[in-house]
């Protein structure tokens, strides 16, 4: 039961935002072959004359990116739980949104791209994560307790995590949506493959529902009353409570990574 009080229409209009769009159907794979073929002969460059300049050529040649730091970028044909993704990751911010602009965004720059970390790309020629080593969800070393080094490893792990995450439910739902159940299940990966357990006050915290960073809820949810929007923030807690208690449980360490995130797909968050 919700402390939030709503009305009727503000009802409805959450109760239709967290409805469960994870369909139980999967979407045809597309042919991954071609793709594969493509970024292995990108990554047998890229091991001869560095990844930024295998990029460049190979990938950028109409819009290619002035890297900061050559060094810091590096590319990598990931085996996730939905097939092989390819993952760059680049360790000066300005390099990632200068990629991120050139090969994502045609050229033009997105609005609050300073603010993000990683890319997602699934069309219908060319899938890939791309990465930054920005901390995680704008949340600071000294807000975490970690030092700075360590935090932005820890970040990147999260990040690559959240990505493979929604990688695979695009895969076999046909769905990655900026959405609160999306998010929960690809920040629970994260967290858990960074931290070795979850942790929901972490989760909190990067969706800005505890603390005053990582304020990342109010960009998942459009046209909400300040009402519907509070009411979300109490889901959003129930659930990484459950996710919690389910982590620490007997059926959860039996389970593969691949049903850990079937199961979390079947949630209804309405009902919690």
């Amino acid at each position: 039961m919700l402390q939030t009080v709503l009305t009727e229409e503000e009802s409805r209009f959450l109760s239709d935002y967290l409805a469960n769009h994870f369909a139980s159907q999967s979407e045809a794979p597309l042919p991954q072959e071609a793709q594969d073929d493509f970024w292995k002969g990108v990554l047998q460059v890229s091991h001869k004359v560095g990844a930024a300049t295998a990029l460049n050529k190979l990938l950028l040649f109409e819009r290619p990116v002035s890297f900061v730091d050559e060094a810091g970028v590096s590319l990598t044909l990931y085996q996730a739980c939905a097939g092989h993704i390819p993952v760059i990751t680049l360790s000066h911010a300005g390099d990632f949104e200068a990629l991120v602009t050139n090969l994502v965004y045609k050229g033009k720059t997105p609005a609050n791209l300073t603010a993000t970390g990683s890319s997602f790309v699934f069309g219908k020629k060319m899938r890939l994560i791309i990465l930054s080593k920005k901390p995680y969800s704008n949340v600071s070393a000294k807000t975490m307790g970690l030092s700075e080094a360590a935090w932005q490893e820890k970040s990147l792990k999260i990040r690559w995590e959240h990505e493979c995450t929604h990688f695979y439910t695009k895969v076999r739902y046909g769905c990655a949506q900026n959405h609160l159940h999306d998010e929960l299940i690809a920040d629970f990966c994260g967290i858990y493959q960074a931290f070795g357990h979850y942790r929901s006050d972490y989760f909190l915290r990067f969706m800005g529902i505890r603390g005053s960073e990582g304020s990342r809820l109010s960009f998942y949810i459009k046209n909400a009353s300040p009402a519907v929007f509070a009411a979300l923030k109490e889901v959003a807690e129930k659930a990484a409570r459950t996710l919690k208690s389910w982590s620490k449980s007997p059926a959860f360490a039996r389970m593969t990574k691949e049903e850990r995130i079937q199961w979390m797909c079947a949630l209804q968050l309405r009902n919690m």
